[in-house]
């Protein structure tokens, strides 16, 4: 009971905040004027389908939706995909032409492109395990995938965060730490979820009682008498 209790209130704390960002920042992109400017609607479409996953992610993790309503489950399972495919790919084009070849943002870009690539990869190894009916596998993967796409979120509190201890007096700094934000974004909680899930089997695994070391000693003899015995009658 406790576990689930706790588990729904870091849930709607996620979304709380998912929410937040997404009212504060993408929203004013949904205007005539943003969509006219250069990449406008491929930015536009990019951030509709980038919001569609951050809202729909929490529901793939919650074992009650999960159990009651499998068909839910899937369907929402799959417009958050769908949505992960279309977001990453115009971010894709997004960081490539306008972001690298044009801003000449390398670093920013960059960040961007790889934050797009983990997005497929992690999202594709979810499909992949579920395909595969490697159920333990699809809840890692989907637990990476959500951090990925929380990136956008990341972001927004990373900066906010150095903005208030650093205050970005210069346009080329603000640029600069940008592209540092880009990567940080998603590399690092990547990393920390890797560790987590990690650290968590490997509490698993001490907890369970080995054997003693005599009985290891003595199923290895009788595997090897085993084996004598078996190359002897063949070469009889």
């Amino acid at each position: 009971m406790r576990k689930n209790l706790l588990s729904i209130s870091v849930w709607s704390m996620v979304i709380l905040i998912n929410t937040y960002f997404i009212y504060s920042f993408p929203f004013r992109h949904f205007n005539v004027k943003s969509w006219h400017q250069p990449f406008g609607p491929l930015l536009t479409v990019h951030i509709a389908f980038g919001m569609l996953a951050l809202l729909l992610g929490p529901l793939q993790f919650f074992p009650s939706i999960r159990k009651s309503r499998p068909h839910f489950h899937r369907l929402t399972g799959r417009i958050y995909l769908i949505s992960i495919l279309i977001g990453a790919v115009c971010a894709i084009i997004l960081a490539t032409n306008h972001n690298i070849a044009i801003q000449k943002r390398l670093v920013f870009g960059t960040g961007l492109l790889g934050l797009a690539t983990a997005w497929l990869l992690t999202s594709g190894m979810a499909l992949w395990a579920i395909r595969n009916r490697n159920f333990v596998q699809h809840r890692e993967w989907m637990v990476k995938s959500y951090v990925v796409t929380c990136g956008f979120t990341f972001y927004r509190i990373l900066f906010l965060i150095t903005k208030s201890f650093m205050p970005l007096d210069s346009i080329d700094y603000s640029k600069e730490l940008s592209g540092i934000l880009a990567w940080s974004c998603w590399a690092i909680p990547l990393l920390i979820t890797e560790a987590i899930l990690q650290g968590k089997k490997i509490i698993k695994s001490s907890s369970v009682p080995k054997p003693p070391a005599n009985t290891m000693l003595a199923k290895e003899r009788l595997t090897i008498i085993s084996s004598t015995e078996t190359t002897n009658q063949q070469s009889k």
